[in-house]
């Protein structure tokens, strides 16, 4: 991959021999990048076709030392410094149309309509999607096109001689590329399935003895938290979630959500290896065993391209991976 510099006008410059380091993803990503180098001056840099880019925004070193270490957000990362906020007077965002209509509408006001989406039918229709409150615009989108399996794809390229690089973002179907122990796909996976997690949280909040607030939450299928039994009878288990200082129900709902997700049942996959495969932000992993018929299936949440001395190497994560 070639690294290219560009100035503040987002025009390219040269190529640049750097050892850098980036990491795209999912919110819980760090989104960022990292070079450490001597006499940086440039504004930027990316590798293009890709979404591994993004500008200088710090730099630290000793007036000693000739390396100093440069840091930036990925456009990723950029994304995620942005939020979806509902129209005026309306509780929500809530959204109906072409995905890559939508996402244009959604990034218009994003850092001055920076980001550009083609104009290319995405072939998904969103029908009353609503985003979380105070969401950012990286994860409300991922999570709309998740629902709906698609990915956000993010690539800059240069659209011709002399003229700036232009970030693109678009909703695609995202691939599912399938793994087995043998390794038959380039996949190396570690599979684990837990089922001695908390199925049923009894939260309790506000009051005292008989009077005090109680919320049953429970697991349902996919991983699913709502206040209606699932697992009953012998698969039932149970825990308490003492949680006093729960301001009203909702605020103790959704402590409880979260203790639930710590404590429940599921399934997890590691990528170890991969051999000869390329995979995007959003793809499905679906790792199966055979001897044992267990399959798991979970998306691509982060992407980490390496570059030191000339060689490349990428890491993948899944979701729920660390």
């Amino acid at each position: 991959m070639e690294i290219i510099a560009f100035d503040s006008n987002f025009r390219e410059l040269y190529p640049l021999d750097v050892d850098v380091d980036f990491e795209a993803g999912d919110y819980e990503a760090s989104n960022d990048f990292e070079v450490i180098g001597t006499g940086i001056k440039e504004y930027g840099l990316y590798v293009p076709e890709t979404e591994f880019g993004g500008v200088f925004e710090y730099e630290s070193g000793r007036n000693a030392d000739e390396k100093s270490t440069f840091r930036g957000w990925t456009w990723r990362g950029l994304l995620s410094q942005w939020f979806i906020e509902p129209d005026e007077g309306e509780d929500y965002k809530v959204v109906s149309g072409e995905a890559n209509s939508i996402i244009r509408e959604l990034l218009s006001k994003v850092l001055g309509g920076f980001f550009t989406v083609p104009n290319t039918d995405s072939g998904l229709n969103i029908v009353d999607y609503q985003f979380e409150l105070h969401v950012s615009v990286l994860k409300g989108i991922m999570d709309m096109l998740e629902e709906h399996g698609y990915k956000l794809k993010i690539y800059a390229k240069r659209i011709g001689p002399g003229q700036p690089i232009t970030v693109f973002c678009e909703a695609i179907p995202a691939e599912k590329i399938t793994g087995t122990y043998d390794q038959d796909t380039g996949l190396a996976l570690t599979f684990t399935n837990n089922q001695m997690g908390i199925n049923h949280l009894i939260c309790w909040g506000k009051g005292e003895l008989k009077d005090r607030q109680r919320l049953d939450l429970y697991l349902g299928a996919n991983g699913t938290i709502s206040e209606t039994p699932y697992h009953t009878g012998f698969k039932e288990r149970q825990a308490v979630f003492d949680y006093g200082n729960a301001e009203s129900l909702a605020d103790l709902r959704k402590h409880g959500k979260e203790r639930l997700r710590e404590l429940a049942s599921g399934k997890t996959l590691q990528i170890d290896e991969v051999n000869g495969v390329d995979m995007e932000i959003g793809d499905i992993v679906v790792g199966r065993k055979n001897y044992s018929g267990l399959i798991i299936e979970k998306p691509i949440t982060r992407k980490i391209l390496r570059i030191s001395g000339g060689a490349e190497t990428i890491e993948y994560k899944v979701k729920g991976e660390g």
